[in-house]
């Protein structure tokens, strides 16, 4: 057992002697997506493609220490994030992978103003040229938001947190600023790069003329990173359900006494089948309070469409515009059956939800043989090191809790992504870890591998290579890091990486050193292997079709990714297959009509090729 006060004070003090320091270098990533939906009307955005517009307000307390703009043209560009002193020899964060990033962003870098000099401790604090606390203001133009009664704000941000807080302030007919959203996050732990951000501006905004926003930093070191501002159209009555979990993942825990208990895993050997922990948190978007408001989670074998579990969440009786609220349905205890799964999580309220397309995650996990996973299952990121580590050879490693003694592994699997050059080799090896002490001594190590044309990847492959230790290794119960090295730099042998990781639960050091160990905010793609596998390739999770609407009434249609033959299937919610039809091989879109099935839930399954995907849909 331990107090979260204890593990902030621990954590804070091995990130100031150089330890927990984000990695540095550059994520190279796959095509960003808008997270506005096709369906909203954006009334009003900000890009920062042209810098912070002149008809802004950028103004701060000490006056120096105010808001920056990165772009292609500036120095530093956007390729830069913070470029505080608690970054070693120079080198700079990471910038906010925002959906138009290349154009631009702006940042307020405290660190950066508070403390410009190396090493990052206490005694260095204030000694920058505008010592810190700061208060700073970003503030928009008029906006007019005439002929829209129920409108709503979006941005994406990246946001590191030490003391004071970030929020967003509302102005109307210039009557007082007044507290739209606060950034509630932990001390010394890192958001999401990017997070999207959404609530409903309050009922007062609808019709107004002249509404103005301004984005307050007011506190010490770290960042603040924002992009891509927009106000859309909105609704009255608007369930958003996000951050769904089948994990429980809680620095916060006393229960948790490694502080990485419950993290979620995308595979799970069949000797460790989980404890699933079913939540959501459900967000109003809404400018109209939600009345008897609930989450329903399903869990469904895909292999057999069967319903394992189907339970709702307590009713919260009232969720007020703009706030939200983490609701649990329930644990479930998961056979040791190899297979596929689903997690359907839906919001349900009183009112008539009339955005039904976000009121709907889906989380998929698999119970295999002997492999136990983290990542995504598709490559979408690559983490190239600043010119300072160019050269070094390096480890990458994601943290792993085995929930019980008497394991043998065989191997260590890992995708090896584009941009590696040949010839180059990796290897894995296997640490004991804690966050109190860090990384202790090899346990065991594989031989070097060479890496050949075959083994690599491009963005959303899934290619593994497997790097077999000459002789399994016993493991007992408890907390590890799997790493995976190369002599070579990581410019040359390139790890690739799938899904935002866990605080503090991926990392890479290079020279081998533990004074050059540093997090990364995605998960390596590095798995366990309790038994013998071979070099494989895997389908990515639930990518071969989209149902729209869902809800739906009278119909659905079936988009399918590759024109190809497609068995469709439907099960109803006791699992009964209900209707079957084989697809033509040039057809993308399948019409389907639902108007005589019942109110309820339903799995389609579909088969293509000898691959099957399978997602719900609500007939309402």
């Amino acid at each position: 057992m331990r107090s979260f006060l204890t593990f902030a004070l621990i954590l804070f003090s091995f990130y100031v002697e150089g330890q927990f320091l984000s990695a540095p270098g550059t994520y190279i990533q796959a095509r960003n997506e808008s997270n506005t939906s096709d369906r909203e009307t954006v009334i009003w955005s900000e890009d920062f493609a042209n810098g912070i517009p002149a008809n802004w307000s950028n103004s701060g307390a000490p006056a120096l220490a105010i808001w920056e703009y990165r772009g292609p043209g500036t120095n530093p560009n956007y390729l830069v994030g913070s470029r505080g002193s608690c970054l070693p020899n120079g080198n700079v964060g990471e910038a906010i992978a925002s959906t138009t990033s290349a154009n631009g962003f702006v940042i307020f870098d405290s660190n950066y103003w508070d403390n410009n000099l190396n090493p990052c401790t206490v005694n260095n604090f204030g000694t920058g040229q505008v010592p810190g606390p700061h208060l700073s203001y970003l503030t928009t133009a008029s906006i007019d938001l005439t002929g829209f009664a129920n409108v709503a704000l979006e941005f994406e941000q990246y946001i590191r947190y030490y003391l004071g807080n970030t929020r967003v302030e509302i102005s109307i007919a210039n009557g007082p600023w007044e507290a739209l959203y606060t950034n509630v996050l932990d001390q010394g732990i890192t958001t999401a790069n990017t997070q999207t951000v959404r609530m409903p501006l309050p009922a007062a905004a609808g019709n107004q003329s002249n509404v103005k926003l301004r984005f307050v930093y007011d506190g010490l070191y770290y960042f603040w990173q924002l992009d891509d501002i927009r106000i859309v159209q909105g609704y009255a009555n608007d369930l958003l359900i996000e951050h769904s979990s089948y994990g429980d993942f809680d620095f916060n825990n006393p229960d948790h006494t490694t502080g990485f208990e419950m993290m979620e895993y995308t595979q799970y050997p069949s000797a460790f089948a989980p404890l699933v922990h079913l939540k959501s948190n459900v967000f109003n978007f809404g400018t109209n309070a939600q009345n008897n408001v609930a989450v329903n989670a399903r869990l469904v074998d895909d292999n057999s469409s069967a319903l394992l579990y189907n339970v709702t969440s307590p009713i919260l009786p009232n969720l007020a515009p703009g706030a939200d609220s983490v609701l649990f349905a329930g644990e479930f205890q998961m056979a040791p059956t190899v297979s596929d799964y689903s997690v359907y999580l839906n919001s349900l309220q009183t009112e008539t939800d009339e955005n039904t397309g976000n009121n709907l995650d889906t989380l998929h996990f698999k119970i295999t043989p002997v492999t136990y996973a983290r990542d995504k299952n598709s490559l979408g990121s690559m983490f190239l090191p600043s010119a300072t580590f160019a050269d070094a050879s390096f480890e990458m490693g994601a943290v792993y809790l085995l929930p019980s003694s008497g394991q043998q592994l065989h191997s260590v699997s890992v995708a090896i992504g584009e941009g590696t050059t040949l010839p180059s080799s990796v290897y894995a090896t296997v640490f004991p870890f804690s966050l109190a002490t860090g990384i202790g001594a090899a346990i065991a190590s594989t031989p070097d591998f060479a890496i050949t044309e075959a083994d690599i990847n491009s963005f959303g492959g899934a290619s593994m290579k497997v790097l077999s230790f000459d002789t399994p290794v016993n493991l007992s119960q408890g907390l590890y890091l799997v790493a995976v090295g190369s002599p070579n730099s990581a410019f040359q042998a390139v790890i690739g990486l799938s899904g935002k990781s866990e605080d503090l639960s991926a990392w890479v050091r290079f020279n081998n050193s533990n004074t050059a160990l540093f997090y990364l905010t995605r998960t390596p793609m590095i798995r366990m292997n309790f038994g013998p596998v071979s070099n494989i390739t895997e389908q990515s999770f639930g990518q071969s079709f989209q149902i729209y609407p869902n809800p739906a009434n009278e119909s659905i249609s079936i988009l399918l990714n590759e024109k190809e033959s497609a068995l469709i299937d439907i099960f109803d919610e006791t699992g009964r297959r209900i209707h079957s039809q084989t697809s033509h091989t040039e057809v993308l879109k399948i019409e389907l009509n639902i108007s005589e099935f019942s109110t309820g839930i339903y799995t389609v399954r579909v088969t293509q090729a000898n691959r099957s995907s399978a997602q719900i849909f609500i007939k309402q």
